[in-house]
């Protein structure tokens, strides 16, 4: 959680020192977790990514949907697996599973920072 209280200190010092507005800033830091994410779990990950300006958090939860038979691992689990987690899984529901911010955290804030600076440059 300390990492992610930072990048908000960050985010919080880029909104009054540059021409970038908060949710913006939001939105790039989500796209910096998203593309973290793909590059670790393939390009079709699903993944909601919320950013909780109150309590100095972010959290990401995987979405997989529940089936019979794997095509793609990156958005499906299987039946089976899905029910070691939870016997009452049935086939087309939603697995979420939460993942540390932690395991994604420099390189989704390398890819946010990224955008941000070319964004300032932008506006420059």
């Amino acid at each position: 959680m300390a990492a992610s209280v930072d990048i908000l200190n960050a985010i919080r010092e880029l909104t009054s020192s540059k021409q970038i507005d908060r949710t913006e800033l939001h939105g790039l830091l989500t796209d910096g977790i998203q593309a973290a994410l793909a590059k670790k779990h393939g390009p079709t990950v699903q993944a909601e990514v919320t950013i909780d300006d109150q309590k100095g958090g972010i959290k990401i939860v995987l979405l997989k949907d529940v089936v019979d038979e794997v095509t793609d691992s990156a958005k499906e689990i299987s039946l089976e697996e899905a029910r070691f987690e939870d016997p009452e899984f049935q086939v087309g529901d939603i697995y979420e599973k939460a993942v540390d911010f932690q395991e994604f955290g420099r390189t989704a804030v390398q890819a946010a920072k990224q955008r941000i600076i070319q964004r300032v440059r932008e506006g420059e």
